[in-house]
């Protein structure tokens, strides 16, 4: 749920931005996305556009915010006109949809595309968005792996070799003191010879979460530098280095395995970024206020709208889902 808050509530308690130019960027941001636009609608946005600089550029930033400067250019491109032929009307709103579209694979491709066509080029398993997989390794070792997730597997007679290239995976290690088990992930590598754990790795920072055993973790670039965690630690690892955390719920931190998502007290871009994948359609958060808030909640993994809906309605965000599944908080 979310944290309480000092009685007393201020003008963003119904989810608006407190900059009053920002909050209607984002209005126009969200009603030239989520519904057809006729002319009229698109000739009171380009008088609130040109009536003030600033507005220009705050409706500008959410386009680059929400990897769609496309939608700049096409409600530049439309022009106050006369009354048009129905028929004409109809081609008008048929090629605005179009350049919707095209906005959203755009921002899809740029977002989605690209990455995943990087991960398949060099993974040996994968997991769909939405797909949990559990595979049997060459040693009898067991891996499952979360939502959009990707491993390379290499083992010899020397070691065994684990890379996660994005998402979470958990593993069940068989004991072998001749042949390390190593997982390698963005900014750690952790080192085991028998046990399990769970490595969470995005553009941010690796987690690192060991449920039984003993496990050893440094970071590749200061291998002299390494922490030992023990059963129930959680670490970070980014590019500044290894923290200890607070020792996590175990049930809350491997509820994914069953399908659930725990979590307590987390703001919620944290939340936001994690059911992105285990949603196919981008997820945009608009508002940095509604970003820091803390929530806390357990959901289903298999409906990630459902549960951004009840996150939305705990913060007092407003939630458009617009075609193709694109997703938006503010």
């Amino acid at each position: 749920m979310v944290q309480n808050k000092p009685n007393g509530k201020t003008a963003e308690t119904d989810g608006r931005h407190a900059d009053p130019v920002t909050d209607a960027a984002l209005d126009w941001f969200v009603r030239l996305l989520d519904t057809p636009t006729d002319p009229a609608t698109l000739a009171a946005y380009r008088a609130w556009r040109e009536g003030d600089p600033r507005h220009a550029r705050a409706f500008d930033r959410l386009t680059e915010i929400g990897g769609m400067p496309e939608l700049r250019s096409v409600t530049l491109a439309h022009r106050s006109t006369p009354p048009a032929p129905v028929r004409q009307a109809r081609q008008t709103r048929r090629a605005w949809l179009g350049a919707m579209a095209a906005s959203a694979l755009l921002a899809m491709v740029g977002a989605h595309l690209y990455p995943d066509l990087k991960t398949r080029w060099s993974a040996d398993h994968r997991t769909d968005t939405g797909e949990r997989r559990e595979l049997a390794l060459p040693d009898g070792s067991r891996l499952l792996l979360d939502s959009d997730s990707a491993v390379t597997v290499a083992f010899d007679g020397r070691e065994r070799r684990v890379t996660l290239l994005r998402g979470q995976a958990w593993f069940d290690v068989v004991r072998d003191t001749a042949r390390p088990f190593r997982v390698a992930a963005g900014f750690s590598e952790v080192e085991v010879t028998g046990t399990a754990f769970s490595v969470r790795s995005d553009d941010q920072e690796d987690s690192v979460f060991l449920e039984r055993g003993r496990v050893t973790v440094r970071r590749p670039d200061d291998p002299g530098r390494a922490m030992v965690l023990a059963p129930g630690d959680r670490l970070t690892a980014t590019a500044l280095g290894l923290t200890m955390q607070p020792r996590p719920n175990p049930a809350e931190i491997l509820s994914w395995r069953d399908g659930r998502y725990a979590f307590h007290n987390e703001p919620l871009a944290a939340v936001v970024a994690t059911l992105r994948r285990h949603h196919p359609a981008p997820i945009l958060l608009l508002d940095d206020r509604i970003a820091a808030e803390r929530v806390s909640g357990n959901y289903r993994l298999d409906d990630p709208l459902g549960a951004l809906a009840a996150l939305a309605g705990m913060v007092g965000a407003r939630m458009t889902v617009l075609p193709g599944g694109i997703t938006v908080l503010r």
